[in-house]
């Protein structure tokens, strides 16, 4: 008898390509939209690239007004950045100097960790309990006058959310020592709560999010920053040149103006999600609520998961995992997309465990 671990290893065959992969393989590895825009959306907006704009630098003021506008902000509130990651660095190099401690939760969006080495910052890290649960008490309790900085992605990358009148708790006790909290959003419009309404309410809070997620241009790299004017005006002094190209502004704007293109692709996520859910329940997988386009699977123990993504990358299917670190440990995760395309994940993944099972009597 062959045992499902043994017999995961030697499982090669590639699949076939559907309609829903981006290039050759099924990227469901890197929380990005996983299907393309629709060729008339793309032509649409390259139809209003001049051949000048080619040529000249990018003239952003008109995506700074419309943004402004989509967001019910001001002006002076908002900067524009080349992806959220510029965004976040932008923040380190503003306002974080070498001994300064970062609040830190993890697991997390590792670029946070990155900067702090990256700028000499102490780095406070605050550790899920096993049942992803983080006490807000115990991030406050670490907050002292050596405080720079506190990092809150919300949604996170555990896939869970900090509540709203947590987040103001955390903020407000932050004030008392001038430490700034910023608010990683990126997930935002697959969590519809929203902390920017406040920014006129607290100085010390910073919001960033990104164009890479629900609206799907990742490879344009588009964010921007959310926040007083003051704080503004200060991250505006660590600004690119030119904070996006031409091309990628013209993208964004589109975007802003036709808000059903990313409604869409969230309805079309949370149907997916849906679909995962329950044809997981059927074979006894347990999948992890989520509030954003990606969920975390705990296979059975007599599977294998380094193996399982070993065996799905051989079929051009790439997904994430398995996770170390508490409470991620043992966990794989995959991007969620449209219902199409979750059904012909599962089909393959399905298959392979139909296979070791065969193999197994």
């Amino acid at each position: 008898m062959i045992e499902p671990k043994a017999l995961l290893k030697k499982i090669s065959r590639v699949s076939g390509h559907g309609e829903a992969r981006i290039g050759r393989a099924m990227r469901l590895d890197r929380n990005e939209r996983t299907t393309p825009l629709a060729k008339d959306i793309v032509e649409a907006v390259w139809s209003q690239i001049s051949p000048e704009e080619i040529v000249a630098y990018p003239e952003l003021e008109p995506l700074y007004q419309k943004l402004a506008r989509f967001l019910n902000v001001l002006r002076q509130n908002i900067l524009l950045c080349s992806g959220s990651d510029t965004g976040i660095k932008s923040v380190f190099e503003t306002y974080v100097q070498q001994g300064d401690e970062v609040v830190i939760l993890t697991p997390s969006y590792g670029m946070f960790s990155v900067y702090c080495d990256m700028f000499g910052a102490t780095k406070i890290l605050m550790h899920y309990d096993e049942d992803f649960f983080l006490p807000v008490k115990r991030i406050t309790e670490k907050i002292n006058p050596k405080t720079k900085l506190v990092i809150l992605a919300n949604p996170n990358h555990t896939g869970t959310v900090i509540q709203e009148k947590d987040i103001h708790s955390i903020i407000e006790y932050a004030a008392q020592y001038n430490t700034l909290v910023l608010v990683d959003e990126a997930y935002h419009h697959f969590y519809p709560e929203t902390i920017i309404s406040y920014i006129g309410q607290y100085d010390n809070l910073i919001v960033v999010r990104s164009f890479s997620k629900a609206f799907g241009i990742a490879a344009l790299r588009v964010g921007y920053l959310i926040s007083q004017t003051q704080n503004i005006q200060n991250l505006d002094k660590v600004r690119l040149t030119h904070e996006i190209t031409s091309v990628s502004a013209k993208f964004a704007a589109y975007l802003i103006d036709h808000p059903e293109i990313y409604q869409a692709y969230v309805k079309d996520v949370e149907e997916g999600k849906s679909y995962i859910a329950k044809e997981c329940q059927k074979i006894g997988i347990t999948v992890l609520p989520s509030t954003t386009n990606f969920c975390f699977f705990r296979l059975p123990d007599f599977w294998d998961a380094k193996e399982m993504v070993l065996s799905l990358k051989k079929r051009d299917v790439h997904i994430k995992g398995p996770f170390q670190e508490v409470p991620l440990n043992g966990l794989i995760r995959i991007t969620l997309g449209p219902e199409k395309q979750m059904r012909e994940f599962m089909n393959i993944f399905k298959e392979i465990l139909k296979e070791c099972q065969i193999e197994a009597k």
